[in-house]
């Protein structure tokens, strides 16, 4: 072991080079004091003496090569990490400096011995010569890369490798890249030709050749212009490239290969059918090491798919290429390696199934196909495969099958084309839970699962149905694998959970399909959950709890009769002592995680009636499980679960939970409260040069480990478990708020406040998502009991959130800052609301107390003034949000215009990219509507230097982003809706014409997808009709026409778009009321049959309210259409229809200032329908 260096060996005023030969010695010493003097004594020079003397160590004879490597590594660091200390000093100096550097780096490329060596020094030259000021072609660096391209012959290969990896650094300069591609691509094209030719006759160090040859190729080809006409020469490498492969399939040229595929797409144009003939046979050799041989398997077949799928336009063109590359995945699909015992003694289904890489493999890579070629010619080529697969003898290939159409149901796109032979898949399936073999029935229950995951069902249940449910329980009844058991119990979660409701009254199940699923969820419990809850098997064990948890779920109050049974097993789990539980269970936290979501359901299922008893005792019990987890016996995913059950619990009771709250409390507060430790340290040096990160986990501590392409790593140390922990309980501060709302006490919610606003600066976006969550739900709980704190609180809020749109990423402005921003300012209008509420019911007479005086939340949360600077500040940050995302969306629209490119490259990322626009479009839509809600007019000037001008561009070009268009129509509505007369002048013309085009294009019939857009023009049209009378009546007749051709549409006729129907119907209703003369004897009848067919609204709660304003001011101004029988007969039973929803509303609300808004509305129906009789 070298000596630890002395102050004297290491002084940093003595000879830098002799220094830090000594320093690169003992850095790669196994003791950490030694390596941390070392790190120490080179960080003491300063940067102008360490660089030369670095570099010097590079390129010095007689330096074993690993301090060579080491030293050209160091170099790329501290020129990344230290540049600052020269990067300010005299330009002259700096350019000696780094010129100095240069020359000592280049002549060790040229000239060293060591291959790894001239890697190394080629990496930190190009990091050296990119760090000076001015740069161009004739520089050292390229003018040594430049002759040798020009020389006839490759010269000695290590050297070649090197130089082939400067020309590839060198072009990561983007300013000079174009040249320096276009000057010398055809030049490094036949070096290339020449690196393949020499290289077929394999040995390390021709691979290592090709390799950075074809690299440095993939970077030449994303560097050169898409005018270029070298690109098509590149073309030309194809077959040479082919024909090495062949001979020597190694993993490093085949993902270069693959990179080459997927930047330049036609670059195996014409030799598709070659490439596949190669996988072929690389997919069907057989090698002694069966590991190795697989990685080369999947490498070969990565290559084949990035070939197709890079070019998606051309690969729907050549389906016959398509289809023999499908049959070689499926075929792959089936290649299991382990046995069947080995198989069934996985403890946990999650865990990774390594011997079946290329399975699994094989299986992502079909799956993409389907998706990146989103046709239903290749969906239809996959199913044919899996039928005949199906058809023949080899299990295997039956796996192979049922395991591919589990994967096909598990994608969006392709799911809809599996669903449509759901009998056939469920037929194939139910035969295949007879086979002998264990894996084969596991694969059949597991396609069962995903089938019925992506199934959207409703009425009543059918006798296929409930034919698959009893074959899933007589399969569960008598399986004996334990594997087979868990996907068993999960396809019986899946199947029930289809029947549950999906709304806000919770997931219990209509009672007429109750009434027919009653006998086998008795039977279920009996037979599968009672029975396997005993299972010697841990996750058997969980599962059947979690599909009692499902049954309890679906079963709601029927649950009640099995209630007493099912909590007294919970008693028993959750009565243990959990510290040495914990110890002497394997996965004793899994379980108890799956009880306390038992415990959960349990209370939501039965309600507080039934519940109320155990109550108590199981808060005590989940907050003795935070107690636990809080001194580390625990695993954070535990105290998460608990966290969550608590809130369960917690919105069950209601007020009945205030009591606990002291309990609960400090235990939440001190996890919101936690540090999580984040430390970033850079390895010195790795003999490794593959580019990636693994992630390894110890204690509560997770490891990034981040390797560049140069070897250098970078080490991320994160206490995920401390994340996860205080996510969770910031999640339950805000469930809490949100179950106990304004019976809070003041001091709690105002302490809950200020350490969620503390998180909401973290470092990471996943903590700051939930606290931006929380907050609104906190601050809420204030605006009945302390009304200062309440507007305090607000302004604060609003404040931190217009920094906070200005600080985040754009993703996280869309997903969790601008809807924070939404929610404090509803939270604003419900307080505004229950004013006007109160005012009215007292001047109705209906209540007595002074609520309702006094200026609102959001008159007192600014003075006019500041108001003013807070819409100002808003609505410009909005607008600086969202430029760049239009920008771009623009460019990408641009790009596309002219001849369709059969090799146009798809970007993989362009659907997402489109995806998240539209979220970022919708985000400021909703901001900017409930500002509007709010303040009004007083939006208008900022709103129009702002935003006007990006919502108006969506809307006014045709291709562009079709999420954005819906909000573009959604935020001029609400600007003209809430802005009144003068928003109309600015905005008519601007929404009308495209809110025309969009309800109902003349050219086209309307489609499922349209139904936001149809809401959206639906509701822009009918507020120009109300709030901008001549731009309106110039094009009156269109829109009754559009509207009406809308409604009679047959999309419009069902439920799924009632919420289109709803907006369409109140805006002619508006049209009727307001254009009464205009429209002429036509009124009557329009308002009478539209009444008839499609009011009251059911689904759209803002045009709901709409309409009750319409009718009620019709009312009390004794419309001219009242006088006609018909027309007051039907007003009056919509009034009435509408008096029983308010009256229901009023009377289930537990929202106080719901219900007092509801009682308001109820009180003003009630009083047309006095002067209706």
């Amino acid at each position: 072991m070298p000596p630890m260096p002395s102050p004297a060996t290491l002084n940093p005023m003595g000879h830098p080079t002799a220094t830090v030969q000594e320093a690169l010695k003992a850095l790669q010493s196994p003791d950490n004091a030694v390596r941390s003097a070392s790190e120490a004594a080179l960080g003491g020079f300063p940067l102008a003496q360490l660089l030369p003397a670095l570099a010097q160590s590079v390129r010095e004879d007689g330096v074993p090569s690993s301090e060579q490597h080491l030293a050209a590594i160091l170099l790329r660091r501290c020129l990344q990490s230290r540049w600052n200390e020269v990067e300010n000093s005299d330009p002259a100096d700096t350019d000696a400096l780094l010129q100095q550097t240069l020359e000592c780096l280049l002549q060790a490329v040229l000239e060293s011995s060591e291959g790894m060596v001239k890697k190394s020094a080629a990496d930190a030259a190009a990091e050296v010569w990119r760090r000076k000021q001015t740069r161009s072609l004739e520089d050292a660096p390229v003018a040594i890369v430049a002759r040798w391209l020009a020389e006839p012959e490759l010269g000695q290969l290590e050297t070649a490798t090197a130089l082939f990896r400067l020309f590839d650094r060198l072009c990561e300069d983007e300013e000079i890249a174009p040249r320096l591609t276009q000057t010398h691509g055809a030049s490094l094209a036949r070096k290339v030709a020449l690196a393949l030719q020499q290289g077929r006759g394999g040995g390390k160090e021709s691979e290592a050749c090709m390799t950075a040859a074809l690299e440095a190729l993939v970077t030449c080809v994303s560097s050169l212009p898409s005018s270029s006409t070298i690109r098509a020469s590149l073309c030309d490498l194809a077959p040479l490239l082919l024909s090495v492969l062949f001979v020597s399939p190694s993993p490093a040229l085949f993902v270069s290969s693959q990179q080459l595929a997927e930047t330049f797409p036609q670059f195996f144009a014409g030799h598709h059918a070659a490439l596949l003939e190669l996988v072929v046979r690389v997919v069907g050799s057989h090698g002694a090491d069966a590991g190795a041989d697989d990685d080369v398997k999947a490498v070969a077949l990565n290559v084949a798919v990035s070939a197709v799928t890079s070019a998606p336009k051309w690969a729907r063109k050549n389906l016959n290429i398509v289809k023999p590359l499908l049959e070689v995945l499926a075929d792959c699909c089936g290649r299991v390696t382990s046995d069947e015992e080995t198989w069934s003694s996985k403890d946990r289904e999650e865990d990774d199934d390594e011997e079946d890489r290329l399975a699994q493999e094989a299986l992502a890579l079909a799956t993409r196909v389907a998706e990146r070629l989103n046709n239903n010619a290749v969906l239809e080529m996959l199913l044919h495969i899996c039928t005949s697969f199906l058809a023949s003898d080899d299990w295997r290939r039956h796996l192979a099958a049922l395991s591919l159409l589990a994967a096909l149901l598990e994608e969006e796109h392709s799911s809809l084309s599996v669903i449509a032979h759901s009998d056939e898949v469920v037929a194939v399936c139910l035969l295949r839970l007879q086979s002998p073999h264990a894996r084969l029935r596991w694969a059949a229950l597991n396609c069962l699962c995903c089938l019925l995951q992506q199934e959207e069902r409703e009425g009543s249940v059918t006798e296929r149905e409930k034919n698959l449910l009893e074959k899933l329980l007589e399969s569960l009844h008598n399986e004996t694998n334990n594997r087979c058991r868990r996907k068993g119990l999960q396809a019986v979660a899946e199947f029930f959970s289809n029947f549950g409701a999906d709304d806000d009254e919770g997931p219990a199940m209509d009672p007429e399909v109750y009434a027919q699923l009653s006998p086998y969820i008795e039977a279920a419990l009996q037979n599968a959950v009672v029975p396997l809850c005993d299972s010697s098997d841990a996750q058997t064990q969980e599962l059947a709890l979690a599909v009692g948890s499902v049954l309890a779920q679906v079963s709601g109050q029927h649950f009640q009769r099995f209630f007493s049974f099912f909590m007294g097993a919970v008693r028993r789990l959750l009565s243990v002592d959990f510290p040495s539980f914990l110890k002497t269970h394997p996965h004793g936290c899994s379980l108890l995680e799956t009880a306390v979501e038992f415990a959960g359901a349990l209370a939501t299922a039965v309600g507080m009636e039934v519940f109320a008893p155990d109550a108590p005792w199981l808060l005590e019990r989940l907050v003795e499980i935070q107690n636990v987890c809080s001194e580390g016996t625990a695993d954070a995913s535990l105290q998460a679960t608990a966290m969550e059950a608590v809130g369960i619990v917690a919105k069950v009771m209601g007020p009945a939970a205030l009591p606990f709250l002291p309990a609960v409390s400090p235990i939440v507060l001190a996890r919101v409260r936690q540090h999580v430790d984040c430390d970033f340290a850079e390895a010195i040096a790795t003999g490794n040069e593959e580019a990636g990160a693994s992630v390894s986990e110890e204690g509560r501590i997770s490891k990034v480990n981040i390797t560049d392409k140069s070897g250098r790593q970078t080490v991320i140390s994160i206490n995920t478990a401390a994340v996860e922990e205080k996510c969770a309980a910031l999640r339950l501060l805000a469930s809490l708020a949100t179950s106990v709302g304004g019976q809070m006490p003041p001091d709690t919610a105002v302490e809950w406040a200020a350490a969620v606003t503390a998180e909401s600066r973290g470092r990471f976006a996943l903590i700051r998502k939930e606290a931006l969550g929380a907050l609104p739900a906190i601050v809420n709980c204030l605006s009945a009991s302390d009304f200062g704190q309440f507007v305090r609180l607000s302004r604060e809020s609003l404040a931190l959130l217009v920094e906070a749109v200005k600080e985040n990423s754009a993703r996280h402005v869309s997903d969790f800052v601008l809807p924070a921003a939404t929610q404090l300012l509803q939270n604003l209008s419900l307080e505004k609301e229950r004013k006007e509420a109160l005012k009215g019911l007292s001047a109705l007479g209906e209540r007595q107390d002074a609520g309702g005086e006094g200026a609102t939340a959001a008159e007192a949360a600014f003075s006019l003034e500041e108001r003013k600077a807070f819409l100002s500040q808003i609505f410009e940050a909005m607008g600086r949000f969202l430029i760049p995302i239009l920008t771009e969306e623009f460019e990408r629209l641009a790009s596309k215009e002219g001849e369709d490119d059969e090799w146009e490259n798809v970007d993989e990322d362009e659907e997402e990219a489109t995806e998240v626009a539209a979220e970022a479009y919708d985000a400021v839509m909703q901001a900017t509507g409930a500002l509007f809600k709010l303040y009004g007019g007083e939006c208008l000037a900022s709103f129009d230097a702002h935003l006007k001008m990006p919502f108006g561009a969506l809307l006014a070009h045709e291709q562009a982003n079709p999420g954005g268009k819906v909000s573009a129509l959604c935020i001029f509505a609400d600007a003209i809706t809430f802005g009144g007369a003068e928003a109309g002048k600015m905005y008519a013309e601007v929404i009308l014409p495209a809110a025309l085009l969009t309800v109902c294009p003349p050219s086209a019939a309307l489609v499922e997808d349209d139904v936001y857009a149809v809401s959206a023009a639906a509701y822009g049209i009918g507020a120009v009709a109300m709030h901008s009378r001549e731009a309106f009546l110039a094009r009156r007749e269109g829109a009754i026409e559009a509207l009406t051709r809308a409604l009679q549409s047959p999309v419009l006729q069902t439920d799924d778009c009632r919420s289109a129907a709803d907006c369409a119907a109140c805006a002619l209703l508006k049209i009727a009321l307001l254009y009464t003369r205009e429209v002429g004897e036509q009124s009557a009848t329009i308002f009478t049959e539209l009444l008839k067919r499609w009011f009251p609204l059911k689904d759209d709660a803002q045009e709901i309210d709409a309409s009750i304003d319409l009718l009620v001011n019709m009312v009390a101004e004794n419309h001219i259409l009242l006088q006609a029988a018909a027309a007051k007969e039907e007003c009056r039973r919509v009034l009435l229809a509408l008096l029983a929803e308010k009256t229901k509303d009023a009377e289930s609300s537990k929202d106080e200032d719901k219900k007092l808004v509801a009682m308001w509305k109820k009180a003003r129906v009630q009083k047309a329908l006095e002067l209706i009789r």
